[in-house]
């Protein structure tokens, strides 16, 4: 999840156009600290946005990507977390047999 939520980061990073998912309501409202705003929003913010973002899309939750570079990358990583929780479902389902 912390690799998946600095690779967000960093995609995110490069236009500064994105808005968490928490924040959508909010975004277009006057007084609203952007994600990107340094000055008024600190890094341990950043950095748990973006683990929750990434703990959201094991969950196929929408990201609201609005790049097109956004949309890539969190294609790629939505098709590979849901490869993951087939992986996982699996071997649970594997586990459970063999017990039974």
């Amino acid at each position: 999840m912390h690799l998946l939520g600095c690779l967000w980061f960093q995609v995110v990073m490069i236009r500064k156009d994105w808005a968490p998912p928490l924040d959508f309501i909010w975004v277009s409202r006057p007084g609203y600290y952007r994600f990107y705003d340094s000055d008024e929003v600190s890094p341990l913010y950043q950095y748990l946005v973006t683990l929750y973002t990434s703990v959201l899309a094991l969950g196929g939750n929408e990201m609201g990507p609005r790049t097109n570079v956004e949309i890539l990358v969190m294609f790629g990583i939505l098709i590979f977390l849901t490869m993951y929780n087939a992986l996982i479902f699996g071997d649970m389902t594997v586990l459970v047999s063999e017990v039974t």
